[in-house]
């Protein structure tokens, strides 16, 4: 009897651990919601004309040097070049003005991130990769 209690118990166990697998994640999209909130709020700046706070990395693409936004991973124009000169690379906190109808950004204000920072980042990069 003890027998068939115990192989009772595991054929329940691992069934329903076969079954738990087989379910999609608790929360699928997640980073949907948070890159759509944070482009609301973008968005939202853009319109009054307010400026806006956001960390990112300064990159240089085909020539042009762009502010790609952590959040929304999201790729802005920078008009004023030379707020952002020898920052290339970087991570940094950006306090600039967003123009949605060319994705471009004014920047105001720059300050890099710590140093542990950028090296944790770029690190999770690798990773990723």
């Amino acid at each position: 009897m003890k027998r068939l209690l115990t192989l009772l118990f595991a054929f329940v166990m691992s069934a329903s651990l076969s079954m738990l697998a087989q379910e999609p994640a608790a929360n699928p999209g997640g980073a949907d919601k948070k890159t759509a909130k944070a482009e609301k709020k973008e968005a939202k700046a853009a319109e009054k004309g307010k400026a806006m706070s956001l960390t990112g990395w300064v990159k240089d693409q085909d020539g042009k040097t762009m502010f790609i936004n952590d959040k929304d991973k999201q790729a802005w124009n920078i008009e004023n070049m030379d707020a952002v000169k020898g920052h290339e690379g970087h991570h940094v906190k950006v306090k600039a003005k967003l123009n949605e109808a060319d994705h471009s950004m004014n920047v105001e204000k720059l300050t890099m991130m710590r140093k542990a920072k950028q090296t944790a980042e770029e690190k999770q990069k690798e990773e990723k990769k």
